[in-house]
């Protein structure tokens, strides 16, 4: 708290205390028709004496803390430092108000006497308020280290979620870079112009990617580009075997997703789908708000499994992303997979929808198909 912060609470707090407590003096010695000047000069004394004790106190309760150490012993010198305030600010209030305004001379005519009289009744409240003061200030200063303790792994679950995310993208982006690589060597003997345009297009991709610095998401219609550039690949090598449908709706397409969340899904649709299969395939996207959730389902034609059997394992791709999710939602999201009774495999993906302002609006595709509705479909998709 800045220091002009801390004399403005010290100030006010005095002037609430001297009121509040002059007005139930007052009301308590009704009989007594004690002067309210004196009444309050006496009170607004004894609060100030305290307020001043306060950067004392402060440091006693900083270098004999309760919280850690020798709580036994610190406790009793914070005992004895309360008492010893209480005793000296007692002391003073009195010396002032019996030197200045003390309207009952007659009664007591010297200060020893005054002392003698009230000093049973005055000492024990003040050794409790002083009590009070060290323990409050112990609680403030406890309360303050748990904040800042508190802040302290805040930022450090930050830190270490953006360092997760940031190798995982790395993980993901030589992932994809050496399966391409391999898919144009395989083609510079027996198609060299395809192979050709293939590096160019690689190129495009790359330069997307290092001139991307959006943080770690983006719309769904940047994600898409993305997408198309690494799609676009995938067609000069698999020609008209890879068939695209989209069903995007426009609120779909505005949506916030992270960054290289389709990729991989593609990417896997067609290794373990449309590669695989000797006849033309279909890569089907679809996205759409659903209420607070954004759903996004990515479905292939694939090989029919010849038996029912378990799932394979995730790779790369799929680890990673769900990997990302989790970092990015934690258990707000879903994720479903099965494979195709007809062949193939489906994901669907639901994750809270949030807008953000998109760049480009959904990247303009020949094969394109923007429906509507489409029924939720709880199935997944080949894994790799």
């Amino acid at each position: 708290m800045h220091i002009l912060a801390r004399i403005k609470f010290v100030v006010l707090g005095w002037a609430a205390a001297s009121l509040f407590f002059t007005a139930i003096l007052l009301v308590s010695d009704v009989g007594s028709h004690k002067p309210p000047f004196f009444a309050f000069s006496s009170t607004a004394i004894h609060f100030a004496l305290w307020a001043l004790a306060l950067p004392l106190l402060s440091w006693c309760s900083r270098t004999f803390p309760l919280g850690r150490g020798k709580r036994i012993r610190n406790g009793a010198i914070l005992l004895v430092i309360a008492a010893t305030f209480g005793s000296a600010v007692m002391l003073a209030q009195w010396a002032i108000v019996y030197a200045t305004c003390f309207p009952y001379r007659s009664q007591y005519p010297t200060f020893a006497l005054l002392l003698h009289s009230e000093l049973q009744r005055f000492l024990p409240a003040d050794i409790l308020i002083g009590i009070v003061i060290v323990l409050a200030l112990e609680s403030w200063r406890v309360w303050l280290d748990f904040q800042a303790e508190r802040t302290r792994a805040g930022d450090l679950e930050r830190q270490l979620a953006v360092s997760r995310l940031d190798a995982l993208r790395m993980q993901l982006h030589p992932h994809f870079l050496f399966n391409t690589l391999h898919t144009i060597t395989g083609l510079i003997a027996e198609q060299p112009a395809t192979a050709r345009r293939m590096v160019v297009s690689l190129g495009d991709l790359l330069r997307f990617t290092l001139n991307d610095t959006s943080g770690s998401f983006r719309s769904l219609a940047e994600e898409l580009e993305f997408a198309d550039l690494y799609l676009g690949i995938e067609k000069l090598r698999l020609g008209d075997r890879l068939i695209l449908d989209y069903d995007i709706d426009s609120e779909a397409s505005a949506a916030q997703v992270p960054q290289l969340l389709l990729q991989p899904l593609f990417e896997n649709a067609i290794r373990h789908g449309v590669s695989r299969m000797p006849d033309a395939c279909q890569v089907r996207f679809f996205a759409q708000r659903d209420g607070d959730q954004l759903h996004l389902r990515l479905s292939n034609d694939g090989p029919l499994r010849s038996q029912p059997s378990p799932p394979p394992a995730f790779g790369v791709g799929l680890t990673n992303t769900m990997a990302r999710l989790r970092l990015h939602y934690q258990d707000r999201f879903t994720f479903q997979y099965s494979d195709r009774p007809q062949g193939g495999a489906q994901i669907d993906l639901w994750i809270p929808y949030e807008k953000m302002e998109a760049k480009n609006s959904v990247p303009n595709r020949p094969e394109e198909v923007y429906a509507g509705n489409a029924s939720r479909a709880h199935a997944g998709i080949d894994r790799g």
